[in-house]
């Protein structure tokens, strides 16, 4: 049985999900299966960074985008610009 504090804790918690716009990433990193291999994507001092060879030359790739929209409302705020 839940105790009342912990009852007090998720239903907090449901209320903070239900507001995304409370939460700001400041760095995130991920490892992403790509189809030509595995890549590390990641978001710090508000930009995003991929491995892959094409990111270095456009500075965005599909595994940036992907992230992008997986994260939705969630997405750095960079991310939102470029979308």
């Amino acid at each position: 049985m839940l105790d009342s504090g912990m009852i007090n804790k998720i239903q907090k918690a449901k209320e903070y999900a239900s507001e995304p716009e409370r939460i700001h990433f400041s760095r995130l990193e991920v490892d992403f299966d790509g189809k030509n291999g595995n890549h590390h994507v990641g978001f710090d001092d508000g930009r995003w960074h991929c491995d892959c060879d094409y990111f270095r030359h456009h500075h965005t790739c599909s595994h940036t985008m992907a992230m992008e929209r997986v994260l939705g409302v969630m997405a750095p705020a960079e991310a939102e610009a470029m979308a």
